[in-house]
């Protein structure tokens, strides 16, 4: 509790100074805050970063739900195992190296991606270096991260629903797709509402993937949230700035994730 509340006062307290180059500081109460609301590069940020976050959260979690349940019914496929380690290879992997290896897949003129396409016939696309791929390329590399981690959580789930209940549904007729609507679902809910608010949570303070892959370009139109802070407190040395902007993305942070164990948070019982 003391690793988490001490540097969140700590920041707030940031927020509300002005700090110079030589370390002295001035209180300018919530001056900043006001200048941080004011600031076109913010609202970009704050909008790229739902943006992200919205197409790569629901693509995630519906992915990691068919591989789990595929995996699932697949008990006796002899390659299992290996198949599930390599799903969850790329959540050990370094976020640093994923950048960097998806940096020259992306790469326009000499990245394999587009070498595929062209064997296809199709055009290849600029991905990384054009403001309006860029985020759903950066989208794309954050699914392929985190689709191991959802798969492992909802794999799990399945693993606790009694096959008593497929077995019944199958005796009145229950076909694969109602068995998956109207009992493998609703029991994951635990498991869905876990995994919905860690994936909001990681997209939310995404910053690795980004600063390797574009730095927030091209045009600031990958810039997010944290990237922002990032730039705000050692680049442009704005410390006071910087604090402001995350405490506001705590805020929203802790908002988000109320509303979303509201939302999503249901009791099923069969």
């Amino acid at each position: 509790m003391l690793t988490f509340t001490y540097p969140t006062l700590q920041a707030f307290w940031l927020s509300l100074n002005t700090w110079g180059v030589a370390g002295g500081s001035e209180f300018v109460g919530l001056q900043q805050y006001a200048e941080v609301l004011n600031d076109k590069l913010f609202w970009v940020s704050m909008k790229n970063t739902f943006v992200l976050a919205l197409l790569s959260v629901p693509l995630t979690m519906a992915l990691a739900i068919l591989a789990a349940v595929l995996f699932h019914s697949a008990s006796n496929f002899p390659f299992r195992n290996l198949f599930r380690a390599i799903y969850f290879l790329p959540v050990i992997t370094s976020a640093v190296a994923v950048g960097f290896v998806w940096s020259w897949i992306f790469q326009p003129d000499i990245g394999l991606l587009n070498a595929l396409l062209e064997a296809l016939g199709i055009k290849g696309q600029m991905w990384l270096s054009s403001p309006s791929q860029a985020l759903p390329s950066l989208a794309i590399m954050n699914i392929w991260m985190r689709l191991g981690f959802d798969m492992i959580i909802f794999w799990a789930g399945l693993q606790g629903i009694p096959s008593v209940y497929y077995d019944a549904a199958k005796v009145d007729g229950a076909g694969a797709v109602a068995r998956f609507r109207h009992i493998t679902f609703p029991l994951l809910n635990p498991q869905i509402v876990l995994v919905a608010v860690i994936e909001i949570i990681n997209a939310l303070k995404v910053f690795d993937l980004v600063f390797i892959a574009t730095s927030g370009g091209p045009v600031n139109s990958t810039r997010v949230v944290v990237l922002h802070i990032y730039d705000l407190a050692f680049s442009w040395n704005k410390m006071g700035e910087a604090s402001a902007v995350a405490i506001c993305l705590f805020v929203i942070v802790i908002i988000v994730t109320v509303a979303q164990w509201k939302l999503l948070s249901r009791r099923v019982e069969y």
